[in-house]
């Protein structure tokens, strides 16, 4: 299966491109790489001021520098169904996942994401519900980054762990009679994502470099509602269009309103 993953807000873009091919059918192997215009190829100059302190004006995309499009992570991962069972129009199904992901990004957030900003690696569990045209998707893990080194300027940006939860709960609208697999399928989704992670932690010349009054760095925990519209197209071809919007909190990697695209082909 081949995934296409695009996130749009107001001031950044970024593509996400997934290959999965599963072992067995409870096994799968995921490859991954991503490109944006997100980050440069090192830390602004003046990121640290003379005077010691943070740059509070050198937040990339965000304070409106534009950077080119570039390479930005190689990734490799699983997914493992370690408990099924299926009924009629039902299932209940669990499996476990993990990934680690190569990123050499000057990302100067305290919030880590193993889709393009950070080094590292991460992994939870999914469990899924159907019943009929309803179903509910619960996801939860960690992230475990790697410190990021701007060599040219000596600064070690040291990345506190994160932990991810999600929600989802999709709908099926049509149709209302299954007549063939190639009947194309329309459903409501709606996704509350959620994320808690640590401060971001700046050294310079192995000395620490204290922040404050910059929200971007400090510890930080924000829940997201994503309502979306999703097609699936004869049996293989899935496309999700969504919108985020802050419910609690909020996240500083990118501006809202955020929106979503995301595409999914199954070859075989």
């Amino acid at each position: 299966m081949n995934e296409f993953y695009r996130e749009i807000s107001e001031r950044k873009t970024w593509q996400d491109v997934m290959l999965m091919y599963g072992i067995s059918s409870k096994f799968m192997i995921i490859g991954s790489f991503s490109f944006s215009n997100h980050h440069g190829s090192s830390l602004p100059n003046d990121f640290i001021e003379n005077d010691g302190s943070i740059g509070l004006h050198t937040h990339g995309v965000k304070k409106g520098n534009s950077y080119a499009y570039r390479q930005e992570s190689y990734g490799l991962g699983f997914r493992y169904r370690f408990f099924n069972r299926d009924g009629h129009h039902e299932h209940f199904r669990m499996a476990l996942y993990g990934n680690a992901v190569y990123a050499d990004q000057a990302h100067d957030e305290a919030e880590t994401n193993l889709m393009g900003d950070n080094s590292g690696l991460g992994g939870g569990i999914i469990a899924t519900v159907l019943k009929k045209k309803l179903a509910i998707s619960f996801t939860g893990g960690g992230i475990f980054p790697k410190p990021y080194t701007d060599k040219s300027k000596d600064i070690t940006l040291l990345y506190g762990n994160a932990y991810n939860y999600s929600l989802s709960f999709g709908y099926l609208m049509l149709p209302f009679k299954y007549k063939s697999y190639d009947q194309t399928n329309l459903n409501f989704y709606a996704e509350f994502l959620g994320k808690s992670y640590d401060a971001l932690k700046v050294y310079q010349n192995n000395n620490r470099i204290l922040v404050d009054g910059v929200p971007s760095f400090e510890k930080g925990n924000y829940v997201e509602f994503r309502p979306a519209i999703q097609l699936i197209i004869k049996s293989s071809l899935r496309i999700d269009i969504s919108r985020s919007f802050p419910m609690l909190s909020r996240s500083y990697v990118r501006t809202y309103p955020a929106y979503n695209l995301n595409i999914q082909y199954y070859f075989l």
